[in-house]
């Protein structure tokens, strides 16, 4: 899917950045957004059309479980992938309580990010 737009959410500049040239070099996309808040990420989906979120659970403010919640609650369209560096039963329950469509530990990114994407989009999106 060449149209897809992805919104990147993370407040870690390294993982950020490292996921961005990731994407950039993995994934055929029609715009890729980054913000490094949840409170950003609720703006930034009023303001664009996103298709695909990808967003971290642990963020200052508004985390990413809070962030996809409300996002979804306006928008039931766009497809969220939440990450964190742990897993635990916890984050997988509210991951599922928040209407997220998917969990990717960090340490997996690089591997379950494109079937993932593939799953979620009819195997059109990588």
């Amino acid at each position: 899917m060449n149209s897809l737009r992805i919104m990147l959410v993370d407040d870690n500049n390294n993982f950020r950045n490292s996921a961005i040239r990731y994407i950039n070099a993995n994934l055929r996309f029609e715009r890729l957004t980054w913000v490094s808040s949840g409170e950003e990420a609720i703006k930034a989906v009023n303001e664009k059309a996103i298709d695909l979120i990808i967003m971290d659970i642990s963020m200052p403010g508004i985390n990413g479980i809070e962030a996809a919640r409300i996002i979804k609650g306006s928008n039931k369209d766009i497809k969220i992938i939440l990450l964190a560096l742990s897993d635990s039963i916890e984050y997988r329950n509210e991951m599922l309580s928040s209407g997220a469509n998917e969990f990717i530990h960090k340490i997996e990114f690089t591997d379950k990010l494109i079937p993932v994407i593939n799953k979620m989009f009819s195997g059109n999106a990588a």
